[in-house]
């Protein structure tokens, strides 16, 4: 059996009603919080009001301004307030882009620097404040992760962080602070926890253990994705779950092709995160087909597929089209993703040599 290490130090706590466990994590020394959310969130939900209830004898500052992909800008801004209140802890809540955020935020102001420059370090000079995550979306899988993603408006480049440093002391994993999710919030979100659970059990780091946990959230995203989005509670509680079962699978596993080649789809046509990857993965998939040395987890993931239609039949029972043409994608912009994809990781544990024209050509099977 192949070697492995599995880390995970984030308290977890699970079960519909555990929003209220926040009063006695928080307790004690801790007097000084920033809460770091969407405005969105908090205009149309009361999700942040009940959190700032929750939290009322503590001193709590309300950073309101994550935009979805959160930029460096975004986080210069919260450092700013962050450094000013002296905080002591940081609470992420809402979508991965908050969770992020606040990650980015937790570095970024106990260190001299900007993020830009910080994440590219090796080693920070001081930890990041700690952080505490509240999932209301059931897709990133942020609230178990060391990782989190930037948007470089000077490079039009995601720019994807991990260090141990950052996973959540705690996350609360509350199912009914999802339920207020529109339909396309719940199939997207949903498609990227299927799409990066399946990009974990094919990488290269992959291992028997964390195999088990990525086969078992793509099963329960397939089982119960589609009851979800028509708001069937049970379903819902089911994703949020498989939502942290994926997360703990990319922290082990990374995610590989599809994630990455998804970034520009993101970046440069607006198209959401999770389902920007899970266009790529037929495609990605048919390269591996072809060329990968892992053909046996191919011809699992397939047999898998058989069942609902193949995944792009099951796709199209989302509304998701696999075409990138859908997307507003012209063939005159795969150069330029192709440059930013081959420098990045995630090439680097898929399970295949992978080269420049190899991501060509399948950017062009997608078109």
């Amino acid at each position: 059996m192949k070697n492995f290490n599995f880390y995970l130090p984030t308290k977890i706590i699970y079960g519909c009603g555990r929003i209220n466990d926040l009063k006695e994590i928080t307790a004690g020394k801790t007097e000084r919080i920033m809460v770091v959310s969407e405005r969105n969130l908090a205009e149309k939900t009361d999700t942040v009001n009940n959190v700032m209830n929750i939290l009322k004898d503590k001193s709590v500052s309300l950073f309101l301004d994550v935009e979805e992909n959160p930029t460096f800008e975004t986080i210069e801004k919260g450092k700013i307030i962050a450094r000013e209140n002296d905080i002591q802890l940081i609470i992420g809540l809402g979508g991965g882009s908050p969770m992020d955020a606040a990650k980015g935020i937790a570095v970024a102001a106990s260190n001299t620097g900007t993020l830009r420059t910080l994440i590219n370090m090796d080693n920070l000079p001081n930890n990041p404040i700690p952080i505490i995550c509240i999932p209301t979306t059931s897709g990133t899988g942020s609230e178990v992760t060391p990782y989190a993603v930037f948007t470089d408006r000077i490079t039009d480049n995601k720019c994807g962080y991990g260090n141990p440093k950052i996973f959540p002391v705690a996350s609360i994993i509350d199912p009914e602070l999802t339920y207020s999710m529109p339909e396309n919030v719940t199939i997207n979100t949903g498609l990227d926890v299927l799409s990066h659970s399946i990009e974990s059990y094919l990488s290269t780091d992959a291992f028997a253990m964390n195999d088990l946990i990525a086969m078992e959230a793509v099963k329960i995203v397939l089982k119960n994705l589609k009851n979800a989005s028509h708001k069937d509670k049970s379903a819902m509680n089911a994703m949020a779950y498989a939502s942290m079962l994926g997360g703990i699978a990319i922290t082990h596993g990374g995610t590989i092709l599809p994630h990455i080649m998804g970034y520009p789809l993101t970046v440069f046509h607006n198209v959401p995160h999770g389902r920007a990857c899970i266009i790529m993965l037929p495609a990605v998939l048919a390269f591996l087909r072809a060329n990968s040395f892992i053909k046996n987890k191919i011809e699992i993931l397939d047999k898998l597929f058989e069942e609902i239609n193949g995944i792009e039949g099951y796709l199209h029972t989302h509304g998701v089209s696999c075409k990138l043409s859908s997307y507003s994608m012209e063939k005159s912009e795969i150069d330029e993703y192709v440059k930013k994809v081959i420098v990045k990781g995630d090439v680097k544990i898929t399970p295949a040599v992978v080269t420049e024209k190899d991501i060509r050509d399948i950017y062009l099977s997608a078109m």
